[in-house]
């Protein structure tokens, strides 16, 4: 008998301190092209942080769908038939505001960015991006806001190109720090490795959000993106 109780208090214990396994991110796509559609399934499917749950050839279909199978996150197209994929955005987010909505498109251009952060999207990722990119993107999506790397560029340059002298730390009165940490916002990062490019604690960076959405007058990452790109602050 004390063999048995012995046996029951050691897997108690074991089972006590055994690491905690996350569930898998749960990820819905909605793409026109079949090919590409099942390209990502595959591709997904090889990872096991991923769940995928819905494959859809519209945003018509995902939203009948959406309720009864509902994803974290979302890898939307924009050029599809019928509804967009920007108003597709708009769609999802009336019904579930919590869930997250990467753009995946091939389109490159300003316009169509701020369009999609502005309707609600957590990110936005080109086609033509490298595959790991899209899988941080969106393992990464709930905390922060992802652009592929040649588009942030593209956007942060344009952006420097149309400032004309204006400073933005007078304007808002932001800190240097502080525009060094909405800038990783800017540029996909998250806060851990905000932290780690700057060399401050995790509770630093949440600081300093603090007080950028206090000063920028909003109450998100998402809205703190879309003012600092809307307004040209970098």
């Amino acid at each position: 008998m004390p063999q048995v109780i012995f046996f029951e208090r050691t897997l108690l214990t074991e089972i006590r301190f055994m690491p905690k396994v996350s569930r898998p991110i749960k990820v819905s796509i909605v793409e026109d092209d079949e090919r590409i559609r099942s390209v990502y399934v595959d591709l997904l499917g090889w990872e096991n942080d991923f769940r995928m749950i819905g494959s859809y050839g519209t945003v018509r279909s995902l939203l009948a769908d959406i309720e009864s199978n509902t994803p974290d996150v979302i890898i939307m197209d924009i050029g599809l038939p019928g509804m967009n994929g920007i108003e597709g955005v708009r769609e999802v987010k009336k019904i579930f505001p919590s869930i997250d909505i990467l753009m995946h498109s091939v389109y490159d251009d300003e316009d169509r960015v701020f369009d999609a952060i502005c309707s609600g999207a957590s990110g936005y990722i080109l086609k033509n991006s490298p595959p790991d990119e899209l899988l941080n993107a969106i393992r990464n999506a709930n905390t922060a806001a992802p652009l592929s790397a040649s588009l942030a560029r593209k956007v942060m340059d344009t952006m420097r190109k149309q400032r004309f002298g204006k400073q933005p730390t007078e304007e808002y009165n932001l800190s240097i720090r502080e525009m060094d940490v909405l800038k990783g916002l800017v540029d996909g990062l998250s806060y851990k490795q905000i932290g780690e490019k700057h060399f401050i604690s995790l509770l630093t960076v949440q600081s300093h959000i603090k007080n950028i959405y206090e000063k920028l007058q909003v109450h998100s990452k998402n809205e703190a993106v879309t003012k600092a790109l809307r307004n040209k602050l970098f």
